[in-house]
């Protein structure tokens, strides 16, 4: 590229930018798409072979840009049918949990499930918890604990087997 084409580029791109960008915003209503595509233009036009041939070098930046627009909304009608077909099946109607009756009732069946947990002697709650909370394997808590691995299963279970009946009564 020789330095008037250069420097040609350089002026249209001070001149042209903005107005370009506006023009894209306008069709896209999204202005980091519009400065992306209006980039793009610049860049193709810069890595184009000969621009010698280039009788008006805006019309040709903005019909660049007008393809790019053009690319956009093809490959974005693609993407959206894709995404259509991967949408999943209308499932039924779940109620929300998130409801101030169905918070309530959680908190108080965990109230109830952190009383049962304290009723516990010292060594099943410590058995239990690095069991359920700290994701150990039952010989790790034998080892770390230097009791047999049936201790350790027989506590998971009596504590298992409490909290179960704590929950159960109303």
């Amino acid at each position: 590229m020789s330095f008037s084409v250069s420097q040609s580029l350089q002026e249209l791109y001070l001149d042209c930018r903005s107005e370009l960008e506006a023009v894209l915003f306008a069709r896209l209503r999204c202005r980091e798409t519009a400065a992306d595509l209006s980039q793009e233009a610049f860049v193709r036009l810069c890595r184009s072979e000969d621009l010698s041939k280039v009788g008006n070098l805006r019309a040709y930046l903005f019909r660049t840009a007008q393809n790019l627009l053009y690319d956009h909304y093809r490959s974005q009608s693609v993407r959206n049918a894709t995404i259509a077909d991967w949408s999943e099946p209308d499932l039924p109607d779940a109620p929300d949990l998130r409801c101030a009756e169905t918070v309530a009732l959680s908190e108080q069946a965990l109230d109830s499930l952190i009383g049962s947990l304290a009723e516990l002697p010292p060594l099943c709650q410590r058995i239990f918890y690095l069991n359920r909370f700290e994701g150990m394997k039952q010989r790790e808590i034998a080892e770390q604990l230097g009791i047999s691995v049936r201790t350790v299963e027989d506590n998971i279970k009596r504590a298992l087997l409490h909290c179960a009946k704590s929950l159960a009564q109303p």
